[in-house]
């Protein structure tokens, strides 16, 4: 079973939820079928540009979109790309909000 919250009645109970590895540290993660390789959210914090610079994600809007910020500078980064312990990954936006981070496939 995937972690589809409408099948889960109390929230703090993860006990019938599926997981798997964080592609990066192999923490385990919540799985979602359509996200099956996002990162932790330790992994999550540590994402960098190529500069190595802290990145910051964001939604634009209640209604989606996404963004990214050099945490340092408030500067704007358009890019989706991100680094994290050296593997390549892309960030967006989550279907429905919030953002998501997996290593990057080309």
């Amino acid at each position: 079973m995937t972690a589809d919250p409408s099948t889960i009645n109390d929230t703090n109970d993860m006990s019938k939820t599926e997981f798997h590895p964080c592609p990066i540290c192999s923490t385990p993660v919540p799985h979602w079928a359509r996200y099956p390789k996002s990162v932790c959210h330790n992994c999550f914090d540590k994402a960098c540009d190529d500069q190595g610079r802290k990145l910051g994600f964001y939604n634009v809007s209640v209604g989606g979109g996404f963004k990214a910020i050099v945490v340092e500078t408030g500067e704007e980064n358009e890019n989706h790309i991100c680094y994290i312990e050296s593997v390549k990954c892309w960030a967006d936006e989550a279907r429905f909000g919030g953002i998501v981070i997996q290593p990057f496939e080309s």
